[in-house]
């Protein structure tokens, strides 16, 4: 049988390496002493690194392994890495790399922040945006949702109203590309025209739409109420409504709250800074959608045309949808006591 090779040479191999070796036999007479009497095949070079190690060490055994680099960052830096993050969430590898630098008086690429981030288990994202809640409108919040949910509110009677922006926008924030393609660039204005829009949805269909591009005071928000709201309310509510605005000053001043007390509007008073608790504003969204995604205007009139062409589109049971979201808006605002419910 051919000689076994072996990747590993055994303690009895090793002594009886020594032992040829020291009565003077070569390195290429003891491997063919082993193939021979032994059945394995231990080359001459092997032979030769081993007792070369047997003679620098004076054992036969292997050498203790080496204990290895000493880790760059130790458990305090690391407990200093996670703290910092934990205390600013935005901080960025450089900063960090600065700071643990100046702290510790020590040398550390950003590189080896990065992997210590990771390692204590920091990912990034993308920041999301909800509504800004104040403290002191949290209870209201609640209070509101609270009573919603007691007389279970179905908002069968109720105008939703609100202003938005819209400008004119051709592209989407994201496109496709082949792999290898450039990038295509998209010209972007400096200043797009814009105008602002008013409406509102109720269960029974949306109001007029009113477009505008001054500024809009109280005598201006009047004048919009009295040309689309007003008329609404006669034809689609003779029996009674509740109107739903933002708390706006233009919307709560002292002339509006007399205007409105004088034309029959019934003011629902709601919470402020609860936007997620008013269904058109998620119908702006998909105006907006709309015009950059649809219709790409160009021009004045294109961007006119678009978000009017939207607007004939909403339809009751359109509105009937986005104001079906509040059962599913109102219930979150109990769940997290008044916070931003994130819809």
């Amino acid at each position: 049988m051919p000689p076994v090779i072996v990747n590993r040479i055994s303690m009895y191999m090793r002594q009886r390496i020594v032992n040829m070796r020291q009565s003077g036999k070569s390195y290429v007479k003891i491997s063919s002493i082993l193939s021979d009497t032994e059945g394995v095949s231990i080359s001459r070079e092997a032979i030769g690194k081993f007792y070369t190690r047997f003679r620098a060490n004076g054992t036969l055994s292997d050498p203790p392994k080496a204990a290895g680099r000493r880790k760059t960052l130790q458990d305090r830096h690391l407990v200093f890495i996670d703290e910092k993050i934990h205390a600013d969430r935005e901080i960025s590898a450089q900063e960090l790399t600065r700071e643990i630098n100046a702290r510790f008086h020590i040398n550390i690429s950003v590189a080896t922040i990065k992997r210590a981030r990771k390692s204590l288990g920091w990912t990034r994202s993308a920041t999301q945006y909800c509504q800004m809640v104040r403290h002191q409108n949290k209870p209201k919040r609640l209070d509101h949702a609270l009573k919603c949910l007691a007389d279970n509110e179905q908002f069968d009677d109720v105008i939703f109203t609100d202003e938005t922006t819209v400008k004119i926008q051709t592209t989407t924030g994201r496109s496709f590309r082949k792999e290898g393609e450039p990038v295509i660039k998209t010209a972007k204005p400096k200043h797009p025209y814009q105008v602002h829009v008013w409406g509102g949805i109720s269960r029974r269909g949306a109001t007029g739409l009113y477009i505008f591009t001054s500024i809009m005071d109280s005598i201006v928000y009047q004048g919009i109420l009295t040309q689309k709201l007003v008329p609404f309310i006669q034809q689609q509510y003779p029996n009674g409504h509740r109107f739903m605005q933002d708390n706006d000053p233009k919307h709560v001043s002292r002339s509006t709250k007399a205007f409105m007390q004088n034309n029959g509007i019934n003011h629902w008073v709601t919470p402020p800074e609860s936007p997620d608790m008013n269904p058109i504003e998620n119908l702006w969204g998909s105006l907006k959608y709309h015009i950059r995604r649809r219709k790409k205007p160009t021009n004045q009139q294109e961007l006119l045309d678009g978000i009017q062409e939207f607007w004939d589109t909403v339809t009751p049971a359109v509105c009937c949808r986005y104001i079906d979201h509040l059962f599913k808006v109102v219930p979150k605002v109990v769940d997290v006591n008044g916070e931003a419910s994130g819809y």
